[in-house]
């Protein structure tokens, strides 16, 4: 089984074949990205992971 991780495009480039815009989202396994993060290449770097919801705002009583 591959772990696929989540990368954000930091220079637009060709990755896995399709030109990719800056921002734009890639998932694909530690090794293939290896050459397209520091220290072997440029123009991705691992995701942020989203915020969860779990966060509940307290409600104001009047």
């Amino acid at each position: 089984m591959t772990g696929l991780k989540d990368y954000e495009v930091t220079k637009g480039r060709f990755i896995e074949g399709q030109h990719r815009k800056v921002g734009d989202p890639v998932r694909m396994t530690e090794r293939a990205a290896k050459y397209y993060t520091a220290p072997y290449g440029e123009g991705l770097k691992l995701a942020k992971p989203a915020k969860k919801a779990t966060e509940k705002t307290p409600k104001q009583e009047s």
